[in-house]
């Protein structure tokens, strides 16, 4: 079973931050992927791995469970634990469903900033809108897929509006069905970018 209920553990402090996967494998590379970069959605984790370095920090496997007990476990251990009191841990609160899609927004977030910077050359980008000439500034495509669908300039889902905007804006061929095309603009808008 992948699935379960993890900690990341200070080995100096005895500072705990509890959380849960459905991949356990995959959740351990990616927190401490983002630790690495400094972009980890829990500033307080970041912090303390920022002081301490990651030789002091150890993930652990506490318990494997089923899919519908990774909240209610989950919880368990926060309390066990008393991680979400800064004396002992990093966890900010308990864990709902919604909470934690609320995070994984926030680690969008903080990727695509990481990952324009890295892959374009670039950290912010304008949408020009053709009617009107409103601009706007974005620092990551979340943001600005999330502006383009809320004001109805597309009824795609976000990842597919977030790609086509990455695409348009590294100068992306799109396959058109013949040669492909650079687009010069994208959901009824020009863009630039800043550097």
């Amino acid at each position: 079973m992948d699935s379960g209920i993890y900690l990341i553990k200070n080995i100096l402090d005895d500072k705990v931050y509890i959380g849960s996967s459905i991949n356990l494998k995959d959740r351990r590379y990616k927190h401490f992927w983002m630790l690495e970069r400094g972009i980890h959605d829990n500033q307080h984790l970041q912090n303390s791995y920022n002081k301490f370095g990651e030789e002091n920090f150890k993930f652990e496997i506490l318990e494997n469970c089923e899919y519908d007990l990774l909240v209610e476990k989950e919880n368990y251990y926060i309390e066990k634990y008393k991680s979400i009191d800064s004396e002992f841990g990093f966890n900010l609160a308990k864990v709902t469903e919604s909470r934690r899609n609320n995070l994984n927004e926030i680690v969008k977030k903080n990727l695509s900033k990481h990952n324009l910077n890295k892959n374009g050359n670039f950290n912010k980008f304008r949408l020009i809108e053709i009617e009107t000439d409103k601009i706007n500034e974005f620092d990551n495509l979340v943001d600005a897929a999330n502006y383009l669908i809320d004001n109805g300039f597309s009824k795609g889902k976000k990842r597919s509006v977030r790609m086509k905007l990455s695409s348009s804006l590294r100068g992306v061929k799109l396959n058109n069905g013949h040669k492909g095309s650079i687009r010069k603009t994208c959901y009824k808008h020009k863009f630039e970018i800043i550097n």
